[in-house]
């Protein structure tokens, strides 16, 4: 498959954006179900500020996105691909 520089530019954000374990905990714990940032911060003992952070690039790479329900914001993952591509690579690192 070939890219063009722009895609890899693209990609290569969005694997950095999963370079860090605290977000792959994110993304895991949102495979699960949707989530609001206390609930995070209880369940991956993080700091409020470390998971609001890490949400924010989340959401800024289309990884996760947010809505307002009441006077919280539930997160969830972006979609299915989203989805998939987290399920592959915790099936990937779990079976190397």
């Amino acid at each position: 498959m070939r890219l063009s520089p722009e895609e890899a530019e693209q990609v290569a954000e969005t694997m950095s954006g999963l370079a860090t374990p605290a977000r792959i905990l994110i993304l895991a714990r949102l495979l699960e179900a949707p989530a609001t940032v206390s609930q995070l911060t209880a369940e991956l003992e993080l700091s409020q500020t470390a998971v609001s952070n890490h949400l924010r690039i989340l959401r800024h790479l289309n990884l996760a996105a947010g809505s307002r329900q009441g006077r919280n914001v539930v997160y969830q993952l972006q979609d299915d691909h989203v989805r998939a591509m987290v399920q592959q690579v915790l099936s990937h690192t779990r079976h190397a």
